[in-house]
Parts: C-alpha cells; sequence; structure tokens
C-alpha cells in the first residue's frame, strides 16, 4: 500500500510539472519582444511576465498600470520621457550624471529623491519610498540591497540594455516602459517608427553605392587604446551606417585592448575617427596624446564625437535620448561617412572636433 501511494504521488507530480512546463512553454512563445535578446516579456489574459538573465517578474494586469518607478540606468530615463511619464519617476540615481534637463530641475527643488552615486544605492530612501518598480542593472556589488528591497515587496526590474549588441534591441526596452505604465499603443507606435527610419537610412545608403570609408574609434587611456570588438554593438552602429570598419574582422562583443603602435599600424590613413572620449575639441585631444596628430583623420579634421548635447558636469544625452533613438544615432554617423548623400542634416548626438 505504501509503495501505491508512493507511485500515486510520483504521477500526480510529474503531471502537475508537465502542465507547468506546457504553460510556460506556450506563454514563452508568445515574446513581445523581438529586437532584445537579454530580455524577454510575455503576456497572458492576467498577468504580464518580464525574463531576464537575472530575474523572472510577474506583474498582474490588476495592478497595472504602475504609478511610480525610482531609476538607476539614465536610458530608462528616456523611456519614461518620451512616453510622457516622467511625473512617474520619484528617485534617480546620480543626477549630476543626467542630461533631461525637467528631471535635474525637480532633483533641484527637491520632488523627486536622489537615490544613490556611482559605488552606492541609498536603500533607506528606497524603502521609505516603495516606489512600485525599482528599475537598475545587474550589479553584484548590489546583491544585498536588492534582496532587501525584494523581501519588502518591492519589485525589482533588470534592464541591462547596455548588454544588447542590437541597437534596436536597446531601443525595444521601451515597450517594456509603456506596458507596465499604460502606454503600451504609444510605445508600440514610437518604436514601430523608429525602425522603420532605421532601416530607411540603411537603405539610402545602400542605393547611394558609394565607396565605404575606413573608420576606427575611442582613443587611449593610459597605455591601453580601448577598441571596439567587431561584435560590438559600436561596430553593429558603423556597419549599419556604411562605414568600413577597420576591426569588424573581429569577434569579440567587448573593447579589445590594444597598444598604440598596433591601432596606427591598421588605422593611420582611415577616413573617419568617432566617439573620442571627452574630448571637445582638437586641441585638448593631442594634449591628451601627441602621437594622435600621426592620424590622417586627425590632420584632415574626420574627427567626431558623441558630445552634441552634454551638460557641463557630464550629463551626455547620447546615453539617455541615444539609447532609444538609433535611428537619429544612425543617422548622424550615415551623415558623417556620406556628407554628400545628406547635405542638409545638422549633427544632433554627434560633433565635429575643431
Amino acid at each position: 500500500m505504501k509503495n501505491l501511494w508512493i507511485l500515486l504521488f510520483i504521477l500526480i507530480f510529474s503531471f502537475s510539472c508537465k502542465n507547468q512546463n506546457n504553460y510556460e512553454s506556450s506563454v514563452q512563445e508568445n515574446n513581445l519582444l523581438e529586437y532584445a535578446e537579454k530580455i524577454k516579456m510575455y503576456e497572458t489574459s492576467d498577468s504580464i511576465f518580464i525574463h531576464s538573465n537575472q530575474s523572472k517578474l510577474s506583474f498582474a494586469k490588476s495592478d497595472l498600470p504602475l504609478n511610480s518607478a525610482m531609476i538607476v540606468p539614465t536610458s530608462a530615463i528616456a523611456f519614461m520621457s518620451e512616453l510622457d511619464l516622467l511625473d512617474k519617476i520619484t528617485g534617480v540615481n546620480q543626477g549630476d550624471f543626467i542630461y533631461n534637463q525637467e528631471i535635474r530641475n525637480r532633483l533641484q527643488d527637491g520632488t523627486i529623491e536622489e537615490i544613490g552615486t556611482f559605488n552606492e544605492i541609498f536603500i533607506e530612501k528606497i524603502m521609505v519610498n516603495k516606489p512600485d518598480v525599482f528599475i537598475t542593472i545587474s550589479s553584484p556589488m548590489q546583491a544585498k540591497h536588492h534582496q532587501l528591497m525584494e523581501n519588502q515587496g518591492i519589485k525589482i526590474l533588470f534592464m541591462d540594455e547596455y548588454e544588447e549588441l542590437n541597437p534596436l534591441g536597446k531601443a525595444e526596452y521601451v515597450k517594456i516602459v509603456g506596458k507596465l505604465f499604460g502606454k503600451a499603443e504609444e510605445a508600440e507606435n514610437l518604436f514601430d517608427e523608429i525602425v522603420s527610419n532605421y532601416h530607411k537610412i540603411q537603405s539610402e545608403i545602400k542605393e547611394f553605392n558609394q565607396e565605404k570609408p575606413t573608420i576606427f574609434a575611442n582613443q587611449m587611456y593610459g597605455d591601453v587604446w580601448y577598441m571596439p570588438g567587431g561584435n560590438s554593438f559600436q561596430a553593429k552602429l558603423f556597419e549599419d551606417a556604411g562605414g568600413n570598419y577597420l576591426w569588424s574582422n573581429n569577434n569579440s562583443e567587448i573593447t579589445l585592448n590594444l597598444s598604440f603602435e598596433s591601432v596606427y599600424e591598421k588605422a593611420s590613413q582611415a577616413d573617419i575617427w568617432v566617439n573620442v572620449g571627452d574630448f571637445l575639441n582638437k586641441e585638448t585631444l593631442l594634449a591628451s596624446y601627441p602621437n594622435y596628430s600621426w592620424f590622417k583623420a586627425y590632420q584632415n579634421g574626420n574627427v567626431y564625437n558623441w558630445s552634441g548635447r552634454m551638460v557641463s558636469n557630464g550629463g551626455n544625452d547620447y546615453f539617455e535620448l541615444g539609447v532609444l533613438r538609433p535611428d537619429w544615432v544612425l543617422k548622424d554617423l550615415a551623415a558623417i561617412f556620406y556628407p554628400d548623400l545628406y547635405p542638409n542634416h545638422e549633427l544632433f548626438f554627434y560633433k565635429k572636433l575643431e
């Protein structure tokens, strides 16, 4: 008899697990995100599920839309802003490095909280305010704080868009924000516009059919030149903008640690140099490393940076709105690479170093 009960329990448990697995499989076939690889969003009749590498989060539709959020990544500020949701933000991290002027003003007048710095999260402020969701990035250093928040019933949404290799994958995170805050249709329409614009620029470049300019990027930090890997997000942008990125045949998704000599050997005659750190003009760039003058791109004045929209203390809209609008970033790069194709384009995120 005892063995019979054990067998019956095993059969019931197995059936239950099978049904659960079938349910999860059917739900996960309905991933609402097409381009993003590091996060997935599913929907049933009564719930929204968001799965990332760090967590599996669920929201009952009866609890939506959410009414408040505290935010760590600045890109999420742009997602909220473009969906007219800035009033839902009750706290942000590192206010000095935020570009959005409305958020900066609200920090100054005290209507929203500063909830952390680069190295520290002010856990007490978060626990007292208890937002509907805490939007952050994965960080082993903050795992203890995340656990404390979860224990208090605060939902934690990990939005690691910086890990996405496809520019459209980064922008698609706006659909998650829209779904949670009652702006799903607006987010869908915005993202569709971004995708359409992005592909239109790619088609125009292809039809232009001009020889691709050679491209290199970044600059020295100490004794190392950190060059974007050939499978990185930046390399993807250069390719989509029609550039011949000189390290495109490298398979790395992260930066390469190179010497000045190895970069000069390959890029000395390159046409265009982009993304040169925080430098705002050629004079300060050259002062940091005099041998930069050896590059043809420097000599010909073809040095560009993502500093077109910055505030004095370092907030840069390239890392806020630029994440959501890769179509605008692509248009800037395309105009830099092919000035005859877009002769009337005014650079938005980028700036030519004079």
